[in-house]
């Protein structure tokens, strides 16, 4: 491939991905600038955001498969092997725990907010692999591409970092910097072992318990807004949260009027994801697995460890009802103004 070519496949990523072909939020956004979208318009947008991402893995995929066809390079080349597909995806799958206890570290409050937990899961799971592909195959492309231009591999490696991490800078700087160091793990498998699965296994595992936990910590909240009676930490009020003015995982006191929502996120949660994560594997080792069984015993055993282990916490430590941060514009310390303001006026 030209230099040219290189270059254009380069931005061609973080281009696409920032193209506004959401027409929904496109609309919205010209006519009322940023002003929040009605709850059936927001799942509108939901929905076509991941119509959007389909498309967008389609075409990066279509384009980078196109280039590959049309240049000079194998697909050896760009790891298209199961040659050493045994040490790759060990490797990959040893790769992604660093990721994965990273991931654990999330707090609640924000994966509640994250797109993976709103809608289908079979359209996410399909996301999960088709975008993981994509852009594993496009990193591998761009990094062939510029080590034949001369440029030694780890500088390849950090080029083409650069380049997806830029892509995220439309978010907030931590995910950039988190994409950016993704990347660098991933350029780094390739190089290492020749082999696309490396750096595949490592994603498809990191996004997979990314998407488990968004899921997960949703799916749990809603289900148990309904399910038992909570206490309020502001007013000791005991009463159904499935009685009282609320949304999916927010409710309202009825005496005090604050806004609550469930604690989740516990530091037994994080430290028994990280045992399940690191603590499963090094077990199944020394019980004599090896291989390829090594990684399936692993992963299959960090998740029944995890589900297991969260499942008898859930029945000796149900969740809790805690404040919602920044409700109303008051100082949840203020309990004073809060009481005031939920009591009756006299008119």
């Amino acid at each position: 491939m030209s230099a040219l070519s290189t270059v254009s496949l380069l931005v061609f990523y973080p281009l696409l991905v920032n193209l506004p072909l959401n027409l929904v939020r496109f609309q919205w956004g010209s006519k009322h600038g940023l002003a929040p979208m009605p709850p059936e318009m927001q799942k509108e947008a939901e929905a076509a955001d991941r119509i959007v991402l389909y498309v967008s893995y389609f075409i990066l995929l279509a384009v980078v498969v196109t280039l590959l066809d049309r240049s000079q390079f194998s697909v050896y080349a760009v790891g298209l092997t199961i040659g050493n597909w045994k040490s790759a995806m060990a490797l990959g799958a040893l790769s992604s725990s660093l990721f994965v206890s990273l991931e654990s570290i999330i707090p609640a409050e924000k994966l509640r907010e994250e797109a993976e937990s709103q809608g289908s899961l079979a359209s996410w799971y399909g996301l999960t692999v088709l975008g993981s592909l994509s852009v594993e195959l496009w990193r591998a492309l761009c990094i062939v591409s510029l080590i034949r231009l001369d440029l030694s591999s780890w500088v390849a490696v950090l080029v083409v970092a650069i380049a997806y991490g830029a892509s995220q800078l439309s978010r907030t700087i931590a995910t950039a910097a988190g994409a950016f160091a993704v990347a660098a793990a991933a350029g780094f498998l390739f190089v290492k072992t020749g082999s696309l699965l490396a750096p595949l296994t490592m994603s498809l595992i990191a996004t997979g318990v990314h998407l488990y936990r968004a899921r997960h910590i949703s799916s749990r909240v809603t289900s148990r807004l309904a399910s038992r009676n909570v206490t309020c930490p502001i007013c000791s009020a005991t009463f159904h949260p499935g009685k009282v003015k609320r949304k999916m995982t927010t409710f309202t006191c009825p005496e005090c009027g604050e806004q609550l929502t469930y604690e989740v996120g516990t530091t037994f949660d994080y430290l028994w994801f990280a045992l399940s994560i690191f603590g499963v594997p090094i077990l199944v080792y020394f019980l004599g697995f090896r291989d390829s069984t090594l990684i399936f015993a692993s992963i299959g055993g960090a998740i029944w460890c995890y589900v297991v282990g969260m499942s008898v916490r859930s029945l000796f430590n149900p969740l809790q009802a805690t404040q919602l941060e920044g409700y109303g514009g008051l100082r949840l310390t203020d309990k004073s103004k809060r009481l005031e303001r939920g009591r009756p006026n006299d008119d």
